[in-house]
Formats: C-alpha cells, sequence, structure tokens
C-alpha cells in the first residue's frame, strides 16, 4: 500500500497522523527515509527503527536548492543536532562507504550503528545493440543544478572542436532544462546536444546500450545508481571523483573519475575514450562484469539480514532455520 499525503513540509505531519490513528500495533518495524530531514519516528513509535540515508546534506548546497528561507537553516539544524539525539538507539542504514564516512565525520551516528547496503538495478540480458557509428555520451538523471550538467555540455563543446561528428544524450527532466538548452546554443552546439526530458525504461535502456560512454558530473551522489544503470548496458561512466560516485565507479576499470567541475578534464576523457577503442572496450566489458554485483534481490536479502539480526539483539530469540517476525509485517 502506497500512501500520499502532504507536500514538502506537511508530509512528516501527515507520516505522524496515519501511523497513530492507523498504522501503530499493525507493524513490527519502521524503516525511516532521512531526504534532508528525516520523520523522526522514534519520538511516537515503540517499535524499532532503521534509520536509511543516502547522503548527508551538511556540507553542500542541495538544502539551498530545495527549500526557501528560513527552512534551509533549520534543515540543517534538525539534521546536525536533533537527528543524532532522536535516532541514537537506531541502526542506519545508507548505500555506499563514503556516505557512512560522511556520518561518522558529522557526528550523526556511532559508526558501531552504521550499516552498508548498496542499491540494486534491474539486471536483464544485455541488449544486441550496437554503440552509434560516431561517438556518443549521455547524461542520465535529473536536471538540478548541482547534477552540474553544464560542466558536461562545456566539456563537450571542447571535445566537438576535434571530434565534430560527436553527440551528447541529455536524458531527464527538471528544472534545469531551458537554461541548459540555452547553453548548448550559446556553444553553437545545439544540433550535437539532444534533449530527450522523460523516456520510458526500454528507451532509456536504449539510449544507455547505443552510448560510447556516459557522464555524470554530479556535485555528490549517495551511490550512483544511474551508474550501475548504465554498466549493465556495458556502457562505462565518466563522472566527478566525489563521495557516491567514487564507491559505485571503479576508476579505469568501470569508468573514469575526474575532479569536481573540471570542464578540460571532463573533456579529456571524453576524448580519451573516443581515441583509444581497446580502452574503452576494456572499460565496457569490466563495467557489465561490475553490474552484475548489485541486484535489488541481493540488496532486499541484505536489507532484512540486518533487519532481523537487529531483532534478534533486542528481543533476544530465534527460530530454526530462517527467522520469523512476530507479525510478519514490514
Amino acid at each position: 500500500q502506497i500512501v500520499r499525503r502532504g507536500g514538502s513540509y506537511t508530509v512528516y505531519i501527515w507520516a505522524f497522523l496515519y501511523y497513530i490513528v492507523r498504522f501503530r500495533g499493525n507493524f513490527d518495524i519502521i524503516v525511516d527515509s532521512e531526504n534532508g530531514i528525516p520523520f523522526f519516528t522514534p519520538i511516537y513509535a515503540r517499535i524499532p527503527v532503521f534509520l536509511l540515508i543516502h547522503h548527508v546534506h551538511q556540507d553542500n548546497e542541495i538544502f539551498k536548492g530545495r527549500l526557501i528561507f528560513p527552512f534551509t537553516y533549520l534543515a540543517r539544524f534538525l539534521e546536525a543536532k536533533i537527528m543524532p539525539l532522536v535516532y541514537r538507539n537506531s541502526t542506519v542504514v545508507t548505500v555506499s562507504n563514503s556516505t557512512r564516512k560522511q556520518i561518522i565525520k558529522l557526528g550523526l551516528a556511532k559508526s558501531g550503528n552504521i550499516e552498508i547496503v548498496n542499491p540494486g538495478v534491474v539486471i536483464s540480458p544485455i541488449l544486441k545493440t550496437r554503440k552509434t557509428k560516431y561517438p556518443s555520451f549521455l547524461y542520465l538523471g535529473r536536471l538540478k543544478p548541482y547534477k552540474n550538467i553544464d560542466v558536461a555540455i562545456r566539456a563537450f563543446a571542447l571535445v566537438v572542436k576535434s571530434y565534430p561528428n560527436t553527440e551528447l544524450f541529455v536524458v531527464g527532466e527538471g528544472e534545469m532544462m531551458n537554461s541548459l538548452i540555452r547553453l548548448a546554443t550559446h556553444l553553437r552546439i545545439q544540433d550535437k546536444v539532444t534533449f530527450y526530458g522523460k523516456v520510458t525504461e526500454h528507451e532509456k535502456t536504449l539510449l544507455l546500450s547505443q552510448s560510447w560512454a556516459a557522464v555524470q558530473p554530479s556535485q555528490l551522489e549517495g551511490w550512483g545508481i544511474t551508474v550501475i544503470e548504465a554498466n549493465a548496458s556495458g556502457t562505462p561512466v565518466i563522472a566527478s571523483n566525489v563521495p557516491g560516485l567514487r564507491d559505485s565507479i571503479v576508476d579505469d576499470q568501470t569508468g573514469i573519475l575526474v575532479e569536481l567541475r573540471d570542464v578540460d578534464g571532463f573533456a579529456t576523457a571524453m576524448i580519451t575514450l573516443i581515441s583509444k577503442n581497446q580502452f574503452r572496450r576494456s572499460l565496457s566489458e569490466s563495467a557489465y562484469a561490475w553490474s552484475q554485483n548489485f541486484t535489488w534481490e541481493t540488496s532486499a536479502n541484505k536489507f532484512l539480514n540486518i533487519i532481523e539480526s537487529e531483532i534478534e539483539k533486542r528481543y533476544q530469540y530465534k527460530t530454526s532455520g530462517r527467522f520469523m517476525f512476530e507479525k510478519n509485517n514490514i
């Protein structure tokens, strides 16, 4: 059952009301997803809570892009000061080792209370689709300011000077769409950059499979699901060397890591993959093999094991075979 109520600010109130009126007493555990601001469920729920953190927000500008004043500063205060206190007895689950280190560094949780579960992707047989005859690169994701898609476009403009037949596909939606289109026009590469907007899953897989490489210049990611999606299509990724992306990419094996907002660095990496065919093919093969480690079944089983282990410690009982919850409602 999926319940959708409230907006960016009122969803927390609705979650509290729904739990008190409808859910209390019917479930054994809560997975509390922290997307900048958690739901603070330990305050009103008397069952085990697992706090899921994709990435932290204290040392970046994401809050400023999502919230209006004064909620930007309130959100920072809640995450930095109140969240560690409220969730001090909860297990924290995060998606990468980089995010785990940030959580510890900022004092958001103790190291012994943090577990890592990498997100999965849907692994399907690689499409029998040839790469484009001409060099092609793809950005896949939301068109948000912190994603730094302008870096990819500026780097691509440098590549086109040496390889004029190269193309860039931008796949995704967001408030940066119009400004990115204007940037491509300003750089006189509008005929080389295709903005697809939202696409179907089949179209996404087809574009990933056809592209020579994907680019991900984001300033941070919790992990980098789009990286593994590209890898699962046999496509290596050029990305910023930042938390999350440096976890999902094995540098010079499944992709290339470049310093944050280094336009020349991204352009050099693109040119390297165009000019060195054997290196590109090697990255492609390794990227596909790497992606096979990250299925949703693997992620779900690891998360369930963490839940079962914590419940066993709390209630100190086991059953023969697989651990069973009292109510089997997760």
